[in-house]
């Protein structure tokens, strides 16, 4: 599979349009839809926010033999790993937020975060 098309299953996985894109990548619609299409590619940095946008590896977005390589449950267990320390990274970043807060403020919050889990 082409870069192009990698990146346009990646964004219709998000439900997100070329412009959304654009605006996250700080470019416009018509460089989303060059780069989906095969016209242009986007440079390193772009491929880097791109792959963070997606959580998914570099070798991922560019569709490269490492990934093709390994069997579908080695693959699915890379995912789970970035999902992993995704989370982790989240909730160091909640209980960091949540030291500098009062007891009763915290239980406020936390009743939410249990509310929002529940959907």
């Amino acid at each position: 599979m082409s870069f192009g098309s990698q990146l346009t299953k990646l964004r219709k996985r998000k439900n997100m349009t070329q412009i959304d894109l654009a605006n996250l990548m700080d470019v416009k619609q018509y460089v989303v839809s060059s780069w989906e299409i095969g016209r242009s590619e986007p440079n390193i940095s772009q491929i880097i926010k791109l792959s963070d946008i997606f959580c998914v590896p570099t070798d991922y977005l560019l569709d490269k033999n490492i990934i093709r390589t390994i069997s579908e449950d080695d693959f699915n267990k890379t995912l789970e790993n970035i999902d992993k320390d995704i989370k982790d990274d989240y909730l160091k970043d909640i209980k960091e937020m949540l030291d500098n807060v009062s007891d009763n403020k915290k239980a406020k919050i936390i009743n939410i975060i249990k509310e929002l889990s529940e959907l």
